[in-house]
């Protein structure tokens, strides 16, 4: 008998073991699994950053050139504005043909006294505001 108990308890041991062993196998799955989600979760990421870069790296090239068009813009405001002023204050009454000859005569006149001016003068560029024009 007392070898019979012996065996049995020796058997207990056993399936403890196997039930402790069974339990840390569901939460090993378990912490499988959650890391799969993990990584798929991670991939999803990484992927949607590189199409995001990407898309970014064209966005490099179109700030540098309007970077570059307002330096330029820049340099030019103090010329345009005068020109701008001027074209607002006494040409209204004129023909658009005088308009156009009496600017160029202007912005010659900006030159040669070593003002910077847009070479090319535009009234609707220089005050004008994309949003509101697109809107007429």
């Amino acid at each position: 008998m007392e070898g019979l108990n012996q065996k049995k308890a020796e058997l207990k041991e056993v399936e403890d073991k196997v039930a402790e062993l069974n339990r840390q196998l569901v939460e090993m799955q378990a912490k499988k699994q959650q890391l799969e989600e993990d990584v798929d979760l991670c991939s999803k990421k990484l992927e949607r950053a590189e199409k995001l870069i990407s898309g970014l790296g064209g966005e490099k090239v179109r700030w540098t050139e309007v970077a570059n068009n307002l330096s330029h813009d820049y340099t030019n405001l103090t010329g345009d504005i005068m020109l701008s002023s001027g074209y607002i204050a006494y040409m209204g009454a004129f023909t658009l043909k005088y308009r156009a000859e009496a600017v160029e005569l202007w912005n010659q006149m900006c030159t040669s006294k070593n003002i910077p001016s847009s070479e090319k003068f535009s009234l609707v560029k220089i005050l004008g505001e994309p949003v509101k024009i697109r809107e007429w």
